[in-house]
């Protein structure tokens, strides 16, 4: 169930992470990475925060990231 919670949470983060890059659109593309990682590290935070195990935590951030990017990436 803290799994579940937990990439819930993550993927509404990752939404409001899109609202911001849309919002900013005008920003440099280091900004943008600069924030990825902001959000991406916040991510982990609120995963160990439910109490996950550090490596599931870490795992499960950077699962997600890449299927975020992935997303981005292939929809434009």
């Amino acid at each position: 169930m803290r799994v579940f919670l937990c990439t819930l949470i993550q993927m509404i983060m990752w939404c409001g992470y899109s609202i911001v890059l849309f919002l900013s659109h005008h920003d440099h593309s280091f900004y943008e990475t600069i924030l990825l990682f902001m959000f991406g590290y916040f991510n982990f935070l609120v995963a160990q925060r439910l109490h996950l195990n550090k490596s599931i935590a870490l795992n499960m951030t950077l699962s997600l990231t890449i299927i975020y990017i992935t997303g981005k990436a292939l929809i434009g």
